[in-house]
């Protein structure tokens, strides 16, 4: 039949042919006006239609598609054959999903895989590396209109063209900071041009927040989302219609909200350009629906989905896939962007704004009345709409929209537990576990993805030997283990800036005898900053952060003017102190697998000594105090001329001085 039964005038019936959500639909009314409803009715007639969807709901009002009305005599009360709702209920899957929350069925998402990218042509995979990169970079708090945004975007999106093409299978923000801290020469030749190493430094030390806390559930909690599964399609298909409702309240903040929704439409866009209509084909495959869009559809501002969106609204419909959004305040989104929206569902507005808002469209389709309709719409009763529809009615009608053949409830986080059973869980449990077994696909230069985690419990012992002087002993414990990259025949071109030089810097005074590689201990404390913010109200918010100590005089560690110093106070935030964070990817390794001699350590290192004397220096809470093994360069330098010598140490990464360092 194609036509979505969606309400009445005078007991007439009113349809929408299903043609028109290919064309998009909106629906506008105030707060009460029945908005909600109108579109879970047109949700609930495209399942009917067998057109599976894919639902953003910020309130949890559209979560309760998944109750289906049992009071049969209400329904028919209603003017609904509950033989309808019969249908629905055994036709329709209605899936809650929860990003980073496992209260319904948890999802996730992997912004760093760039598998679709392979079939796209060269407009559209430099699109997507800017969009992701975009995206990112905002939800790690950089401006992208500013300077440092754009240079960040650059880079970002550098780095992920060079990963498609060389097919490098990033799981994770872990191996992404991995290949930022070491990037191929290639790459690191055009990176340089529009990004100085402190800035670098500056985005490892951003992306870093997405490997800890809350943040990072959104990419690790969950079955990891794909469109298949969304719409139920492919190795997803159970005979039945899907509609996936995707509880945004589950994340924390309106830019997680905003990347989790950019990333989805990212992902259906990318999905529309594999499955086109085929030659003379027409109608739906699926649908896309947002409701209260307007803080994802601004007219000034561009969230981080904004441009996903417009892209969706621009070309789905060729491609068969229809949008429907909904807001309560019109007046606040960007008309640019719906421009290409014939069908308007318009219930009860108030506001001025709102109302010039829908002014033109309603004098486009009925000049001689238009001024009598914009009267009306304010006085709209709760659950009747004007119905604009150039594509199918040449004039406006005014209808009260049908009854729902599902209860109308706003579910909360704690009652979704009960509606996801154990069978769906069970399922998409073992599906996350599938995939994280099998191998990333068409790896050809795999990343060895180093674990931003920490043991659960310190290497460090508390206890302390009566002799000061305990042999440590080879054992299995473990120590955390740096590796070298500066290698023995590359250190006079390191060591060329520390040595002494004529005038004009040109002939080099001083030169290499000889070095002996080592291990410099240090201590790698992880904690959280009690970061205040705020004149007159504080708000106090937790930043993690790690700093580095020398393992005897348990001085801090910091980069300053590329050498490595080490001060009993420095006098700035702790997050602030350029460090070794970003620049270094220790391993846990069992003392009986690393050339150390660890009797040099002597006495075992007091945790609660450690805590003691850092809550005292900075407002923070110590969480975890590890041994760390950090490698260096022992030089003898002797000058050419008199024929002294001085010891000069030099670390075996980025080949900086230490300065004031404990001499064992």
């Amino acid at each position: 039949m194609n036509q979505l039964f969606i309400g009445e005038i005078e007991s007439n019936p009113v349809h929408l042919d299903l043609g028109n959500l290919q064309r998009h639909i909106a629906c506008f009314g105030a707060s009460g006006s029945g908005k909600t409803v109108a579109c879970k009715v047109l949700t609930e007639e495209l399942a009917l239609q067998g057109i599976p969807m894919i639902i953003f709901d910020p309130q949890g009002d559209i979560a309760s598609l998944i109750n289906p009305e049992t009071d049969d005599d209400l329904l028919a009360s209603k003017g609904l054959n509950p033989d309808i709702r019969q249908q629905f209920s055994a036709n329709t899957e209605v899936l809650i999903w929860t990003p980073g929350s496992s209260k319904g069925l948890p999802l996730s998402i992997n912004p760093l895989q760039f598998d679709q990218v392979q079939e796209m042509d060269a407009e559209d995979r430099l699109r997507f590396f800017s969009a992701t990169a975009k995206n990112v970079i905002e939800l790690i708090g950089y401006d992208a209109d500013s300077d440092d945004g754009k240079s960040t975007e650059s880079v970002l999106s550098t780095v992920f063209d060079y990963c498609a093409q060389k097919k490098i299978h990033l799981d994770s923000f872990a191996g992404l900071i991995d290949l930022l801290t070491d990037l191929p020469e290639s790459v690191n030749e055009i990176v340089s041009k529009i990004c100085d190493q402190r800035d670098m430094q500056e985005l490892i030390k951003k992306l870093r927040f997405l490997t800890i806390g809350s943040r990072k559930l959104i990419f690790e909690t969950g079955y990891p989302a794909t469109i298949d599964a969304l719409l139920g399609l492919g190795e997803h298909d159970t005979g039945k219609t899907r509609l996936s409702v995707i509880y945004l309240n589950t994340l924390s903040t309106q830019e997680e909200k905003e990347f989790f929704m950019a990333y989805i439409t990212q992902l259906l866009y990318n999905w529309m350009l594999q499955h086109p209509l085929q030659n003379g084909q027409d109608g739906l495959q699926a649908a896309l629906y947002i409701d209260e869009i307007a803080p994802y559809l601004p007219p000034v501002k561009m969230p981080s989905c904004k441009e996903s969106l417009m892209l969706l609204f621009k070309q789905a419909r060729k491609y068969g896939v229809g949008c429907l959004i909904a807001t309560q305040n019109p007046g606040d989104i960007d008309y640019k962007s719906i421009a290409q929206i014939s069908t308007y569902l318009i219930g009860s507005l108030k506001t001025k704004q709102d109302l010039s808002k829908i002014e033109t469209r309603i004098e486009s389709m009925a000049p001689a009345s238009a001024a009598e309709l914009m009267q009306k719409i304010p006085a709209l009763k709760k659950g009747s709409f004007l119905l604009l529809s150039p594509d199918g009615e040449k004039k406006i009608q005014q209808f009260q929209v049908r009854w729902l053949l599902t209860k109308h409830d706003v579910i909360s986080e704690d009652q979704l537990n009960m509606l996801i059973s154990d069978n769906w869980r069970e399922k998409y449990q073992k599906a996350k576990n599938a995939i994280k077994a099998a191998p990333p696909k068409a790896q050809q230069e795999p990343l060895q993805m180093k674990s931003m985690e920490q043991p659960e419990e310190p290497t460090v012992q508390t206890e302390q030997s009566e002799n000061d002087n305990m042999e440590f002993k080879q054992s299995n414990e473990e120590v955390l283990l740096v590796d070298f990259t500066l290698h023995e025949r590359n250190l006079n071109k390191a060591l060329k800036p520390h040595l002494e030089h004529k005038t004009l810097n040109l002939v080099a005074l001083e030169k290499l005898e000889s070095a002996r590689f080592d291990y410099y201990p240090l201590l790698k404390v992880k904690m959280l900053f009690n970061n205040k913010k705020g004149i007159f109200r504080k708000k106090v918010e937790q930043v993690p952060v790690n700093l580095y100590l020398d393992y005897k005089q348990l001085n801090i560690l910091m980069i300053d003017n590329k050498a490595m110093r080490f001060e009993a106070l420095i006098d700035m935030d702790p997050h602030k102190i350029d460090d070794l964070d970003g620049l270094i990817f220790p391993q846990p390794k069992k003392r009986d697998e690393v050339e150390y001699d660890f009797r040099k350590l002597g006495k075992r290192i007091d945790v609660a000594e450690v805590k003691t004397m850092l809550e005292r220096k900075y407002d923070v809470e110590v969480q975890e105090v590890d041994v760390m093994l950090y490698p260096v360069w022992h030089c003898m330098i002797q000058h050419k001329q008199n024929g002294t010598k001085r010891q000069l140490t030099v670390d075996a990464v980025m080949g900086y001085p230490l300065m004031n360092m404990n001499n064992e």
